[in-house]
């Protein structure tokens, strides 16, 4: 047993690392999701945040200190969006296909918005506070009256996922971009204007910025490149080559003079706006390089525009000063990885570390240790001989509720042949297929020695791994 135990610190020292230890966290940096960070949104007092995670959980925080206040449980999949409400709520939206408006004071949900045929991945409110706009991967927007959550209207015309929305500022029209590479506007509320396509890129947008003026607007594309809009005529005013790799985020200072984006290359880049407006340089103002932080996801400026906050695959929301790209108060939270696998590991002769190799996606949404902080799918501590939907205290989705039958080596290398849609009909889980038959038992002689035997009994639902 003991050998057993010094071979798995071995390889555990390749995966997923704990949360921070107290002292070595950076100040105002924002640690609490055991899963990577896909959005922050900050209230328009300064004074509170709210981040989504990919472990189905949103968190409150408090600026500019760092101190969480309340953690947001209901939603069965990944939160992907959050925004303020007025009276002192806020709303949701998740990969469950949901939005759902919270009381902050309590922590508790006050209303479940339904409608949505697929995962819901942004929210805007109104000026007003008093609408809430949902986009989804449905290809429809939905607006729902922010009081009750009663539902106001369904907007159609996208012909692909919609990725973001936005009200504009005097509330009377929709913006929304997605993966079929349009800018459509949407009139709402007393507004007779038509509905219609603003403008075309060849590329997806994944996310769009309105200027406080709002005249202007920008977009972050697939291409990687960094296009401002006249909002009024619908002309491209300037196309700035940025991110190697697509851009995932961008994010507009309250005072209009500096744009944020984020992409898949790691780096946070803030640029001057008048810079970029007038094509006086094609190259950001501050380069933050976050390499090995990997993809940025989420972008938010403080009110006062003094600190930009960046989330992205490591679990940690950042703050850095918006004047230089300096981490607030010179400390900045080191990497806290999801994977640490060497490359080299797939090749290796034993099928041991061949499947550590293979385990690093599966670390995204699963930990090895029932201690660790929680992520968006259930430990894998004592998987084999589990029962399906038997893990004490982590919420299942209805199919997995449903589903009658034991977790062995042959039942989860079923899984990743067929996928979770097709075994589980139904299921939260992300859609992963692993079609190659060696790279499927490779992964399962890893779990075999990473975690408990197989060879005790089954345990019923809602046991727990001890009793």
């Amino acid at each position: 047993m003991a050998a057993r135990a010094g071979w798995i610190s071995r390889v555990l020292c390749l995966l997923p690392l704990p949360l921070l230890s107290p002292g070595t966290a950076g100040a105002g940096d924002l640690i609490g999701h055991g899963a990577p960070v896909r959005d922050i949104a900050i209230a328009p007092d300064g004074a509170r945040a709210i981040t989504s995670g990919f472990d189905d959980v949103a968190i409150l925080w408090t600026l500019p200190e760092g101190t969480q206040r309340a953690r947001l449980y209901g939603h069965d999949a990944a939160v992907n969006a959050a925004a303020f409400l007025p009276e002192g709520r806020a709303v949701t939206v998740s990969d469950d296909g949901t939005a759902r408006i919270w009381s902050l004071d309590t922590a508790t949900e006050r209303a479940v918005l339904s409608g949505h045929e697929r995962k819901v991945v942004d929210v805007a409110v109104s000026p007003d506070g008093g609408l809430i706009a949902t986009a989804s991967w449905d290809r429809t927007i939905r607006v729902w009256d922010a009081a009750g959550g009663v539902e106001r209207a369904v907007l159609e015309g996208h012909e692909g996922p919609v990725n973001a929305v936005r009200f504009t500022p005097d509330g009377g029209t929709l913006i929304s971009v997605g993966y079929d590479g349009t800018i459509r506007h949407w009139p709402i509320g007393g507004n007779d204007a038509p509905a219609g396509t603003f403008a075309t890129v060849g590329f997806p947008i994944n996310d769009i910025a309105l200027l406080a003026d709002g005249r202007r607007a920008a977009t972050a594309s697939a291409d990687g490149a960094l296009r401002l809009w006249d909002m009024e005529s619908g002309e491209n005013l300037r196309e700035v080559p940025a991110h190697d790799g697509a851009m995932l985020t961008v994010a507009a200072s309250p005072d209009g003079h500096m744009l944020a984006t984020g992409g898949t290359d790691g780096h946070l880049f803030l640029w001057h706006l008048t810079d970029v407006g007038t094509g006086e340089s094609e190259v950001p103002a501050v380069d933050v390089p976050l390499e090995h932080y990997r993809a940025v996801w989420s972008i938010a400026f403080t009110p006062d525009g003094a600190t930009v906050y960046a989330s992205g695959i490591d679990r940690v929301t950042r703050a850095f000063k918006a004047s230089d790209g300096s981490p607030v108060e010179g400390t900045a939270t080191p990497f806290q990885p999801i994977e640490r696998v060497s490359r080299d590991l797939a090749d290796s002769d034993d099928p041991v570390e061949r499947g550590s190799f293979q385990f690093r996606k599966c670390a995204v949404c699963h930990s090895l240790d029932a201690e660790a902080p929680p992520r968006s799918g259930p430990t894998l501590d004592g998987i084999f001989g589990r029962r399906v939907g038997g893990l004490r205290g982590y919420t299942y989705s209805d199919a997995l509720r449903a589903a009658d039958f034991v977790w062995t080596p042959e039942t989860v290398s079923q899984l990743f042949a067929e996928g979770p849609d097709v075994m589980l009909p139904g299921t939260k889980m992300p859609i992963q297929r692993m079609p190659d038959a060696q790279a499927r038992a490779d992964l399962m002689t890893f779990l075999k020695h990473a975690t408990e035997d197989a060879s005790q009994p089954a345990r019923k639902e809602g046991e727990s791994q001890a009793d």
